[in-house]
This record gives C-alpha cells, structure tokens and sequence, in this order.
C-alpha cells in the first residue's frame, strides 16, 4: 500500500484546529465511537509506582499519520495491535489527562459520559483541578464538530451501482449511501445509545433501525440515501471535516452526490464516472494523500 504523507505540512496545518470549539468537539465525537477509558482501583502498586487512569483511542492502521499528529498534539503512546489492523493512542500522564478533559468536558453525548466524569472526578480528587461533571450535550447535531468525529469514527461511505439482469428485469439505480452504526447499549453501563442516534437520525429525517451481528450483539443503523438529505451532511462535513482516511471516500461521495443531484448519473458517461470512483472507494483504495488538510488555513 503507497501512502503520500507530507509529515511537517500535516501536523502544522492540524495544529491550527486546537481551539476547543472545533478541536475539542471533534476529539469528543471520535472518542465516543471508537475510545474507552480504564480508571484504577488504588493510586500506586505494592512497588510504589504510581497508577493514573488511561485515555484511548483506536484507529484502523491506515490512519496512522493521523494518530501521530495526534500524539503530536495530546502526548501520549502509540501501540501497534497487529492482531486487529489497528493503532492504539493512549494517554496517561496527568497533564495530558487534564488537556483531554479541557478539550471535550461538556460535549459529549453517549453513556460513555459515564467512564468520562469518572475519569473528571478522579483527575479532581488528585490534582488541583475542580473540573464540573457535566450531563450529555442535547444540542443541534449540526452546531458543532462532534458528529463529524463520531462519523469518522463509526460512519462509512459507498456508492452502489445496480442493472438490469440479462433478462431485462429490474432496472439501472445508483445509490449513494452514508451508513452510521453503533451497539445497542454501552457494555460498561448498560445505558442504550437510542436517544443520540435518534437525534441523529430525525436531524436527516430518517428512520432508526436495528441489526445483529458480532456474535448476537445489537447494533443501531442510520442509513441515508436520499441525494437532498445527503446534500445537508455533505454541506456539514465542508464545514467540520473529516481527518481520518474517510475523508477522501468522503470527497469521491460527494462528487457522486452532486452528480446524482444534476442527474447526470442518468447518462451513460455519467455512470461511468460514478464507477471509477467506486472503485477507488474503501477497501479498494491504494492511494492516501493527505494534502486535503491545506483547507484548514482558511
């Protein structure tokens, strides 16, 4: 797999995002859907070595340089699990610990609330810190750049191309899909994720439907297909971008959009175009170019 990373450019132009209005509700979105937090029963082990909670995040392994530029910007340390494709950011030291809680305290909006605010009570409990323990955020989806994390944490993008079977049954449809998916209930605390999936959903006027998998666990599923629906998380994405590989599946999505929108994926050239970039989607994709983070200098 080739990837083009300009490292310096990159984690430069990343660096102009950390304010907590942008910076701060993103991280929150992405550590809800892919984070977890692990607190420890007693302060220091029998050998005296001090214990301080862990702050994690888990990233599929093509995503790496944006896992460097985030321990550029939090500290931390990177594990590599082989086992599972993924990297592994974690961050342990009670400063680093202390700028998390600074950057997303009040704009979370999952059960994972929970292992957060115990995370705030114990870094308040030792350190000088007197952080508020805040309820889950019930504003607008749309205000802010949480979805946006939470997307690339557990959203996908896919454009699918059907025709006619040999016998002329059926018909030519192309469908541009975003698909968001997360557990039924949170396995710590057993709370449900319905109320933030819902808000969700009614924000694009779809329905919130259910599956199983993963051996018998419940998950719910946002799915949008309609091109003016699309058109507003697309207008939102511009606005609050994605920073994982996803973003690039995410440009190719867009451009089949507004195809879709012109009706020109009803032409024969048009159907061509939407099927290279298809093709380049996802698991198919080969080529990573990180200079889509140019934009973040405006």
């Amino acid at each position: 797999m080739h990837q083009i990373i300009k490292y310096k450019k990159f984690i430069r132009l990343l660096t102009t995002l950390t304010s907590r209005s942008k910076f701060g509700t993103y991280l929150a979105g992405l550590w809800e859907g892919d984070g977890h937090i692990w607190i420890p029963n007693t302060t220091h082990a029998p050998s005296g070595k001090r214990y301080t909670p862990h702050f994690a995040i888990t990233f599929n392994e093509v995503d790496y340089p944006l896992v460097l530029v985030l321990k550029n910007l939090l500290g931390g340390t990177i594990r590599h699990k082989k086992e599972n494709s993924a990297y592994v950011l974690v961050i342990t030291s009670i400063s680093g610990l202390t700028m998390i809680i600074n950057l997303i305290n009040g704009y979370l909006r999952t059960p994972k609330i929970d292992q957060f605010n115990k995370l705030v009570t114990w870094i308040n409990n030792n350190s000088n810190n007197h952080f508020p323990i805040n309820e889950p955020d019930t504003s607008s989806i749309l205000k802010n750049a949480w979805l946006s994390g939470f997307i690339d944490a557990d959203g996908s993008f896919s454009i699918n191309i059907r025709k006619k079977t040999i016998d002329g049954k059926g018909k030519d449809r192309i469908e541009a899909r975003v698909r968001i998916e997360q557990r039924q209930e949170d396995p710590k605390t057993g709370k449900s994720y319905e109320s933030i999936l819902k808000l969700i959903a009614e924000t694009f006027g779809v329905q919130l439907t259910t599956t199983i998998h993963n051996g018998n666990i419940y998950y719910y599923i946002i799915a949008i297909t309609s091109p003016a629906k699309l058109a507003i998380l697309i207008n939102y994405l511009n606005e609050y971008s994605l920073f994982t590989s996803k973003y690039l599946n995410f440009k190719d999505f867009s451009n089949c959009v507004d195809m879709m929108l012109n009706k020109e994926h009803l032409t024969i050239s048009g159907r061509e175009k939407i099927s290279i970039l298809k093709e380049g989607m996802n698991n198919k994709r080969t080529y990573y170019n990180w200079d889509h983070l140019d934009k973040l200098n405006k």
